[in-house]
């Protein structure tokens, strides 16, 4: 019985080709787009959930409190550790993760691998499988090392590296170790990313810092112990944060910090592990907000929501002209249930002929998606259980509801009034307009959001940041402690250059650039008992001139001047809202301590506030100093831009000399700033694409609404032309009720995208503003597809020879 109703549902189907043509395609690209939504979204909720221990793992933060709002931190430091392994109830593992410096060195052969130091507690509490060498602690000894995978093939090749020294080069110093194991590459949904493991004590400042608690520079990751809840590990973190006096309680006071329910201004808290990795302010990897993936699902509703609207449009309206055939059915005994499985067998076949076209285009599409959207998707992933189930999930649902409906409709026909010809489509038009206004208000969402992500995406790229990013090129120096010499060396290369204007240096990188390293210096002192912070940059000579930035007061950095780079006393310039937070009259000249075990400060210039961090945070106070050890971490180069790639050639070639092993790509300063904002770019690429199919699939289905109508509505056609309207008259007639629907559309699509676009705004610091033409444009764009889409139907229908229509059949 089940194979005769799919031989009838496929005669059907080729029978009624424009309608299975617009049911498929529409089907295929709303199942081809959620697969990768969805594949998105459980690619990125996938990640940190291989590890054994999972749910006993947790990050420890700390957790502050103030009137402008709540804020985290992950940095800790040296003794953190070991204090809560040994002093904390409930927390049987703990470590520290730092990254320490890039470089390995195996006889004549040196490669470019990032350092991470730990604890040896890390391989128990993480589940990373060792492939050779030593399984049981493989760090147990200062000396030991562990490679990855990739790293070992690397250094060693087929040789065996077990056994063998390497020299490894943690912070700027070169030390001899043992290779001990070889570790399994981290999979692509790990936070933890790895090339080579050493133990936290051979870092350069771990003897001076191992007992200094106010000395951050390193996450720490804990496991708790069975029988133990994270509420009573956290009280236990709370006597050691009084314990060790972890919190400068005046400090926090005088900034204005506010007290939690324990009356702490300071406090130690856990993430959950696999949790962290949706915070951006906690996590240790790349980061992705949950409200961002529950967009993503979002999208991925609407497109399906849009193509089964479709289906069952189509489905209701094709049944109402198959009347007669359910008629006659019914009158040689068909039964509401074998009619109903006959209208849903021709469902479930599309459905499933739609799926198998979907994973098609998925496979054909997810290169290019990948890199349009900076994803790591693979194919193989398309085998995944978990993503076979939500693939037939979803197809047995769209078969059920969206074919069900028409079928039930269809199995509902009086016989009696079918074959006397008074059942017509127009008993579905209150359904048919639903579901079209449905339609295009969410098109009309999917539009309003793409223009206001755009706007706040440009917003942010183009905001003034108080300096001159344009024509600045930053180069990466490998190795830092000769960030000054080779600053100086680049100045006598490119001297005679008529393309470079100046060269100069900083400790910190503009914007993110192809190293992907990002720092931030923070400092903290009293000064008049007034709690001052500020963001500390050093900095080399020029470093002003090349970034356009002018003096208000003072002077700024100048070889005229051998104080600027004196080791007794430290001369700085501040920008305008420090000086406001220190508070004297004049600012220039003004000599304090701002570490009584620090040179003393002696305030040089004042310069314009700037914003060099991404403006997603607000913009901060400022410090500049001279690098007074000869260590610099980026080279700046303005140039004159006529020609940017020949600038920026000559510039690598120059730099190439000075370090020829360094395989960093330098980057333009506004490379840097856009990456800053590449989620905000994504987001919009994302909506964008799904905009477009989304009025795509709503025209689709109106397409073929317009057409069954019209098939409808021949003779009335013919009759009105024979009684003289006219060939607007006729295309405003069957035009007028879809722009109606449309126009209702728009009227309700515009107070929900205000409200939620609105709200969304609100999480960012600095936004774009809310413009009112946003919502008259989505509405007009979306009339505008709308005509073009009824109008070449209805204008055919006008034209055409009402004797045709009129002939008796």
């Amino acid at each position: 019985m089940f194979s005769n109703y799919l031989l009838v549902a496929w005669r059907n189907l080729t029978k009624h080709r424009l309608n299975t043509l617009v049911n498929l395609l529409g089907l295929s690209v709303a199942f081809a787009c959620s697969i990768l939504l969805m594949l998105m979204v459980h690619h990125e909720f996938s990640f940190d959930n291989f590890h054994k221990n999972g749910s006993s793992l947790f990050e420890v933060y700390s957790f502050v409190h103030s009137a402008d709002g709540d804020s985290k931190g992950t940095s800790m430091s040296y003794p953190v550790a070991p204090t809560l392994k040994s002093q904390v109830p409930g927390i049987a593992r703990t470590t520290g993760m730092m990254w320490a410096g890039i470089g390995v060195r195996y006889k004549n052969k040196e490669i470019d691998k990032e350092i991470k130091l730990l604890d040896n507690d890390f391989f128990s509490m993480f589940s990373f499988p060792i492939l050779s060498g030593q399984k049981q602690n493989p760090l147990s000894s200062t000396s030991n090392v562990v490679l990855s995978k990739s790293t070992a093939e690397a250094v060693f090749g087929k040789e065996d590296p077990i056994g063998k020294i390497v020299k490894l080069k943690v912070n700027d110093d070169w030390s001899d170790l043992v290779v001990t194991a070889v570790i399994q590459n981290a999979p692509e949904n790990s936070s933890i990313d790895f090339d080579i493991l050493a133990r936290m004590e051979i870092s350069r400042d771990y003897a001076r810092g191992k007992d200094v608690w106010n000395m951050s520079n390193h996450i720490v990751f804990v496991q708790t112990a069975a029988g133990y809840s994270q509420q009573q590990v956290e009280n236990g973190l709370r006597n050691i944060v009084k314990k060790y006096h972890v919190a400068d309680e005046e400090y926090l006071k005088g900034k204005g910090y506010l007290p939690d329910k324990n009356g702490d201004r300071m406090a130690w808290k856990l993430e959950p592990f696999a949790s962290a990795h949706f915070d951006e302010e906690l996590a240790f990897g790349p980061a992705i907000s949950k409200t961002y993936l529950y967009t993503l699902i979002f999208i991925a509703l609407i497109i399906m929501t849009i193509a089964s609207f479709n289906f069952i449009n189509l489905n209701v309206a094709r049944a109402f002209t198959r009347a007669k055939e359910v008629g006659i059915r019914k009158t040689i005994g068909a039964g509401k249930k074998q009619i109903f499985f006959q209208f849903w067998a021709e469902s479930f076949l599309l459905c499933c002929i739609s799926v198998i076209l979907g994973i098609v285009i998925t496979a054909t599409v997810l290169s290019p998606f990948n890199d349009l959207f900076t994803e790591k998707l693979k194919i193989m992933e398309l085998i995944n259980p978990a993503v076979i189930l939500m693939v037939i999930g979803g197809m047995l649902m769209v078969s059920f509801l969206a074919g069900g409906y028409p079928a039930w409709v269809v199995s509902r026909f009086n016989p009696v009034n079918v074959l006397k010809g008074k059942v017509s489509m127009n008993r579905s038009g209150g359904l048919r307009n639903g579901l079209i206004t449905f339609q295009f208000i969410l098109s009309c969402l999917l539009i309003c959001t793409t223009i206001v992500i755009y706007k706040q995406f440009q917003f942010l790229r183009t905001a003034p940041l108080g300096f001159q990013q344009e024509s600045v090129i930053s180069i990466p120096v490998k190795k830092q402690e000769n960030g000054r010499k080779n600053i100086e060396q680049l100045r006598e290369r490119l001297y005679n250059q008529p393309q470079v204007v100046s060269i100069t240096g900083s400790s910190a990188n503009i914007g993110l650039g192809m190293d992907f390293n990002t720092s931030k210096w923070s400092w903290g002192f009293t000064y008049n008992s007034r709690a001052i912070e500020t963001d500390m940059l050093k900095v080399d000579y020029d470093f002003f001139s090349t970034m356009g930035i002018k003096p208000v007061a003072g002077r700024e950095f100048n070889r005229s001047f051998p104080s600027d780079t004196s080791s007794k006393v430290s001369n700085v310039v501040i920008t305008e809202s420090l000086a406001k937070q220190i508070g004297n009259k004049n600012i220039v000249g003004l000599s304090f301590y701002a570490d009584s075990s620090a040179p003393k400060w002696n305030i040089i210039g004042i310069v314009p506030d700037i914003h060099f961090y991404s403006m997603y945070e607000k913009g901060a106070p400022f410090a500049f100093v001279m690098s007074t050890d000869g260590a610099l971490g980026y080279i700046l180069v303005k140039v004159r831009t006529t020609n940017p790639l020949q600038a920026m050639n000559l510039v690598k070639a120059a730099y190439k000399e000075i370090e020829p092993d360094n395989t960093i790509v330098p980057t333009y300063l506004t490379e840097n700033t856009r990456r800053w904002y590449a989620k905000e770019q994504r987001l919009s690429s994302i909506f964008f694409s799904s905009a477009a199919v989304a009025i795509i699939l709503s025209c689709l289905g109106l397409f073929a609404i317009v057409s069954l109508v019209l098939e409808q509505r021949r003779k009335e056609i013919g009759v009105r032309k024979v009684l003289g309207a006219s060939l607007a008259t006729i295309t405003g007639l069957l035009s007028g009720d879809f722009l109606k629907l449309i126009a209702l559309a728009f009227a309700i699509a515009v107070p929900i995208g205000w409200y939620f676009l609105n709200k969304w705004l609100q999480g960012y610091v600095y936004r774009a503003p809310l413009s009112w033409w946003i919502f008259p444009m989505a509405g007009l764009l979306s009339i505008a597809i709308a005509m073009l889409t009824i109008g070449f139907q209805t204008l055919k229908a006008s034209r055409a020879n009402p004797v045709d229509s009129l002939r008796m059949e």
